[in-house]
């Protein structure tokens, strides 16, 4: 069956989604489990993949409580929650379940296979998602959010979370089972910079995402340099915003995901985490910061955000208030002492070997097996 390895000598682990697996991902969301499925493999377990549309993950399903009631051995589940409610991420059709897949995960468990789920994000908890969806769909949805995370109390051993400040304030959530299992990245042997001046951001535009201070730092100063990449339909909603500060030709905007994101890693010294601290920042774990850190940039970020508390505890960059008087400020530093910069930058490529994906699988497993 497709996704369902033959038994094997490997130690077996079952990897589950509630949704289809895309190769092809540009979003974090996307990107996560595929790298989180390789790295078990990589550290050697037989992987028994759940996952796909509603009827090939009703199939894996039962495929493997075959297996098991067989008596094959498991060393224990991963799962990876959807950004939607479980079951309702595609088309709505006879063999729609929302409740399947956390069956699953709780029949594991009563077979005495360790269940862990990674939970990405609670934006739907926060008022902007109402604006954005609607009052009605917005109070469907959190019904079904708060259902799914209700099943997780009999149905998963350990959740884990991009920060154990985000447990803290989800609903239906013991704490003690939570676990902070942020993002990582691959190491990239990305060329050093001698010119500490030229930053980079790589992400999404809009509520969440601005960087209006940035961009009017680095069209004020001369020979600096800050490449906006983000996507043709974000760049078109925001540029109204940012084109007013654009008065030096300092910033520029590009639309690029995958390995063509490699030539601008390679033209900056900095990754740009430098944006407006609203609350959600002050849990949200973004992939970007460790795509810097896989790319051995030192990063710049926000004061009060976790973004800025990781960044300081790895003394992996420099943590501003968020205004462009700060950032001038930093960026004539760097100028006049370019080895305080090359320093840093050392010390990024001491601190990312232990932020990869494999480390992550394996943290993963380990706290599942114990």
């Amino acid at each position: 069956m497709e996704g369902m390895p033959a038994r094997g000598e490997r130690p077996v682990m079952i990897f589950h989604v509630p949704f289809r697996l895309n190769p092809d991902a540009t979003s974090a969301s996307g990107i996560r489990p595929m790298r989180m499925r390789q790295a078990f493999e990589d550290l050697g377990y037989e992987v028994w993949e759940v996952a796909g549309s509603h009827p090939q993950r009703r199939a894996q399903m039962r495929e493997i409580r075959q297996r098991v009631a067989g008596g094959q051995r498991v060393e224990f589940v991963y799962s990876e929650a959807a950004t939607t409610p479980t079951g309702l991420g595609e088309k709505i059709t006879p063999a729609t379940s929302l409740t399947r897949d956390v069956r699953f995960l709780r029949y594991c468990r009563r077979r005495g296979i360790p269940v862990g789920l990674f939970y990405r994000d609670i934006y739907w908890q926060n008022a902007e998602y109402v604006e954005r969806i609607g009052r009605f769909y917005a109070a469907a949805l959190r019904w079904r959010y708060h259902a799914d995370l209700r099943g997780y109390r009999t149905a998963v051993d350990r959740i884990f979370v991009p920060s154990m400040r985000m447990a803290e304030v989800m609903p239906h959530t013991d704490l003690d089972k939570c676990m902070a299992l942020p993002p990582a990245s691959d190491v990239v042997d990305t060329p050093e910079v001698t010119d500490p001046l030229s930053m980079f951001y790589v992400g999404a535009l809009g509520h969440y995402y601005q960087l209006h201070e940035a961009v009017a730092a680095v069209e004020s100063m001369h020979g600096a340099v800050l490449t906006v990449c983000t996507s043709a339909a974000l760049w078109d909603a925001e540029k109204a915003g940012y084109e007013q500060l654009m008065t030096s030709g300092a910033t520029r905007v590009v639309h690029a995901s995958g390995k063509d994101l490699e030539p601008f890693y390679a033209d900056s010294a900095l990754g740009c985490l430098f944006m407006a601290p609203i609350a959600y920042r002050e849990f949200a774990a973004p992939m970007k910061l460790y795509e810097y850190l896989g790319h051995g940039r030192p990063i710049v970020a926000t004061a009060g955000t976790l973004a800025a508390q990781f960044v300081s505890e790895n003394d992996i960059g420099w943590v501003l208030p968020y205004s462009a008087r700060a950032l001038v400020d930093l960026l004539d530093d760097l100028r006049a002492h370019p080895d305080r910069y090359h320093a840093k930058a050392a010390r990024v490529r001491s601190v990312r070997v232990a932020h990869t994906w494999s480390a992550r699988a394996a943290q993963a497993a380990e706290a599942l097996k114990n």
